[in-house]
């Protein structure tokens, strides 16, 4: 059986801990300081990979300049993707089938 003192001893200890957390949580959920770390943090992260993503798309395109730049067939190619044509040579356009 528990006595008196025991009861009255461990109700204390339950609420000093109880305070404790709730005085935890009121720090970290209350302050503006730790939430706004938070929103940083999880901005950083979705920074990062933005980052990361922008000097992939970097490499791709400076890999394809140098392509461009060394190379006469590969200038060529893209010419013709965009329209260009020789000098002297003649343009045929077709207008596309209809359904």
């Amino acid at each position: 059986m528990v006595t008196r003192t025991e009861m009255v001893s461990w109700l204390r200890e339950s609420w000093v801990k109880a305070l404790v957390a709730v005085g935890l949580l009121g720090v970290f959920f209350g302050n503006q300081g730790f939430r706004s770390l938070v929103r940083n943090w999880i901005e950083l992260r979705g920074l990062s990979r933005e980052i990361a993503a922008l000097e992939e798309e970097n490499s791709r395109t400076a890999a394809q300049l140098k392509e461009l730049r060394e190379s006469d067939s590969a200038l060529e190619r893209e010419a013709r993707r965009v329209g260009f044509i020789k000098p002297g040579e003649t343009e045929y356009r077709f207008e596309p089938p209809k359904k």
